[in-house]
């Protein structure tokens, strides 16, 4: 079960008694790999938080999403979201997965702007984060016009 990617305890124990492994099996399961340093949600949670916001320039929102559907406990996923976001780097990042995402540039109009909200706020990004992303990208569009 562990041979192929790092499972957090969630996940093991929702495997477990799929099987039809009773909890008090599948506690005892997690115990051991416990034991043995193979499971440790707090490492798991934080490096999936920093390689979801580094590698697959995602925002807060979608990084919580997935680390929820991952079966982290909530208040693991929030700490760990705070440890990697830090104050005026979401703009940053946001202006990073626009970079990647537009290399040729977007349409300077209303469905341009549309579009780079759309594809923000997929990418897990607040609102007010997408719309100085888009002010930030026109004027930066106006300026190299002139």
């Amino acid at each position: 079960m562990l041979s192929r990617r790092a499972l957090s305890e969630g996940e093991i124990r929702f495997r477990l008694t799929a099987k039809g492994y009773s909890e008090a099996e599948a506690e005892s399961v997690l115990g051991r790999l416990r034991g043995l340093g193979l499971v440790d949600d707090g490492t798991l949670c934080a490096n999936l938080a920093r390689t979801y916001r580094d590698v697959r320039m995602c925002g807060p929102l979608r990084i919580v999403g997935a680390l929820l559907s991952r079966r982290f406990p909530r208040d693991l996923v929030e700490e760990s979201v705070r440890a990697v976001s830090r104050p005026g780097e979401e703009l940053a990042a946001a202006a990073a997965a626009l970079g990647k995402k537009f290399r040729d540039g977007i349409p300077a109009d209303r469905e341009g702007a549309a579009r780079v909200f759309r594809f923000l706020a997929r990418r897990g990004f607040s609102p007010e984060t997408c719309r100085h992303a888009i002010r930030g990208l026109s004027r930066d569009i106006e300026e190299g016009e002139e």
